[in-house]
């Protein structure tokens, strides 16, 4: 009986018990250590060079970002959810604050954040890969590809709040299964109570040792309600894997209900603030999803199901062949993925897609349970959930940046794929040609990633479309604004487009406005309805499209005005146009 009872206690730990780690020696530990710091290193120095000129300008919707963090700084006011600009999740706005109160207004500290995300992603990656194939060597393949691919390095330069996204879901899996590995290995092995002697903090102390991986798992996903929209789809993951462990584990319920209960706790606890903004606010909760939505008749002129279809081939086609034709997210020639990692992708997802339904079949005709079976569903929900936010939305089509969250269990597919293509030479009994599989493997990967950073830094950096893309022309605005002697009294005529944020003015003017706030004090912005007898003389007037009306407006207080022409960067979308007033 006792034998009979030891295995039904290993049918419970549904996770592998085996230690990623048990078959390195120290020797080698130290090695994977210091491969880690430079695939860092690496990382963050993608991620920064040229970070001034490389995107050429900021977009309106970063600047509104800092807009806002200058707001709350001078008035003290920070906010959970920012209504500016559809509506956003307040914590990337509140730590751009906190940066800009450290170290200053400017264009790194505005995106500093998007690179601190983007960079401990990289590790992430790592700590994932490791524990979910079982590998060091699969942690490291994992890294290197979010650290070099063309998606992940584009947006992690640029003030988005969505770049928090894939860091908050691969460290909170990472945590998550690697405290079920670690309870269930404690379950197998028949780990008896020993804190009843302790006094109380002591068992404190115990308790939060034995749990921490699942309250840091539990925090780290109730912070994704601060992050950014797309992940309002997130809990769907967690069900979805709540059901696999039922249905691959024997008794998982009474063997894990305390450890279910502290993670959903410390999910409840860390998202409840946001839960109640959006409680007593649902006009939050619903932004502009409306506008945009697949379902509205609006958007899909009454054909729901085929505009259904078209949004789902189109963001399924976007890893291998026809990636986002936005040249702010991507380079519009190219997949999002590099040729080589996108068709590991496809043998990645392949094997898992296949494996998914053998394993339900076998679990449903024969009652076989298997650890695959969680890992395969968590993979698979996880990218498939994470592509609905743009398969929902028919607005740009596809969309990177929407279902961003995706993008690391895409790359994870395709680390399977590889690492399982190193196991196949592990099994090379020549020793030559066994090292010359593996270097040639290295050496395309390596290849795959150096293919990407160019893709970015050359064939993107280097075209002309992308000047315009990041509205260039108002940074050079603010900066020839920012140059002028302090004799000049100068307006900037916001009579671009785009949504009207709180105080009234276009997105697009916030651009000036981020770039001028500090440096030059005393800008007055005016909509193109203003009265021309506010301008006094001696004025440089900046206008950010040219407009006949509101020059003859000037003209007809100031005659002798000039109309002036600028373009640092001729051919490029950068010009803009003043108004000179003697």
């Amino acid at each position: 009986m006792k034998r009979k009872k030891t295995v039904s206690r290993k049918k419970t730990a549904i996770v592998s018990d085996v230690e990623p780690k048990s078959n390195f020696s120290r020797h080698h530990k130290y090695i994977f250590i210091g491969l880690v710091v430079v695939l860092l290193l690496i990382a963050f120095g993608i991620r920064t060079y040229h970070l001034t000129s490389l995107p050429p300008g900021i977009y309106p919707d970063e600047a509104v970002n800092g807009t806002d963090a200058i707001r709350a700084n001078e008035t003290g006011h920070y906010q959970l959810f920012y209504s500016n600009n559809y509506g956003r999740e307040g914590l990337f706005m509140n730590l751009i604050a906190l940066g800009f109160l450290f170290f200053g207004v400017s264009i790194v500290t505005l995106k500093m954040w998007s690179i601190f995300f983007g960079t401990l992603t990289v590790l992430g990656m790592v700590l994932l890969g490791r524990e979910l194939f079982k590998s060091w060597r699969a942690g490291l393949i994992a890294g290197f590809l979010i650290a070099t691919s063309f998606w992940a390095i584009n947006f992690s330069r640029i003030a988005f709040r969505a770049n928090m996204l894939p860091f908050v879901l691969v460290f909170s899996f990472y945590f998550l299964f690697r405290g079920l590995r670690i309870y269930s290995a404690r379950i197998s092995q028949n780990q008896r109570d020993t804190t009843k002697n302790l006094d109380f903090f002591s068992k404190i102390k115990n308790w939060c040792g034995a749990n921490y991986n699942y309250i840091l798992a539990g925090a780290l996903f109730g912070l994704g309600v601060h992050t950014y929209i797309a992940f309002r789809i997130a809990p769907v993951i967690l069900i979805a894997i709540f059901f696999a462990f039922l249905l691959s584990g024997k008794n998982f319920l009474r063997t894990h209900w305390k450890t279910i209960l502290i993670f959903t706790l410390s999910i409840i606890v860390v998202a409840l603030p946001m839960l109640l903004t959006f409680y007593y606010h649902p006009e939050y909760f619903e932004t502009r999803s409306e506008a945009v939505s697949v379902l509205s008749p609006k958007v899909n002129q009454g054909h729901p199901l085929k505009a259904l279809a078209t949004s789902i081939a189109l963001n399924l086609k976007m890893f291998n062949f026809h990636g986002d034709q936005n040249w702010r997210h991507n380079l519009p020639s190219q997949p999002e993925l590099q040729l080589l990692v996108g068709v590991f992708f496809l043998l990645g997802i392949g094997y898992y897609l296949a494996q998914f339904f053998r394993l339900l079949y076998l679990r449903i005709r024969r009652e076989k349970r298997s650890e695959e079976f969680v890992i395969s569903t968590f993979l698979l929900s996880w990218f498939f959930a994470m592509l609905l936010p743009g398969i929902l939305a028919y607005e740009g089509l596809p969309h990177s940046l929407r279902v961003i969250g995706a993008m690391p269990v895409a790359l994870l597919f395709a680390t399977f794929a590889f690492e399982s293509v190193f196991k196949f030479f592990d099994k090379i009994q020549n020793r030559y040609w066994r090292t010359l599989t593996y270097v040639i493997l290295t050496v395309a990967i390596i290849s795959s990633g150096v293919i990407s950073v160019r893709r970015y830094f050359v064939d993107w950096g280097n075209s002309l479309n992308i000047h315009a893309a990041f509205s260039q022309n108002l940074k050079n605005m603010a900066l020839f604004l920012n140059n002028l002697p302090p004799k000049y009294n100068k307006y900037v005529v916001a009579n671009a487009g785009g949504q009207i944020m709180n105080d009234g003015m276009p997105v697009a003017a916030h651009v000036v406005e981020l770039l001028t706030h500090y440096r030059t004090p005393g800008i007055v912005f005016l909509r193109p309805d203003f009265d021309p007898k506010i301008i006094k003389p001696r004025a440089k007037i900046a206008l950010m499209y040219y407009n006949g009306e509101v020059i003859a407006k000037i003209k007809s207080i100031y005659p002798d005005a000039q109309v002036q022409k600028l373009d640092p960067q001729p051919g490029n979308g950068t010009d803009y146009f003043v108004v000179n007033i003697n």
